[in-house]
């Protein structure tokens, strides 16, 4: 089962955390949320990786400054 970790924009944020999280070894999808009148580049991109790797993955995001603790 795949986990949501983290939403990000536009795309080219979130291709970019998503590649850092793939050097770090994580299988790493994105999934674009729907915005009614949102131009693919502006849409918001879930990150996903599988349930089992979410913990870390997200750990490592913190590590990596790619996002804020909520």
């Amino acid at each position: 089962m795949w986990m949501v970790i983290h939403m990000a924009r536009p795309l080219s944020a979130a291709e970019a955390i998503r590649d850092k999280l793939a050097e770090e070894g994580f299988l790493v999808r994105l999934r674009p949320v729907s915005r009614a009148g949102a131009q693919v580049e502006d849409a918001y991109y879930e990150l996903i990786v599988p349930q089992a790797e979410a913990a870390e993955a997200r750990q490592v995001l913190l590590d990596l400054n790619l996002f804020e603790s909520p």
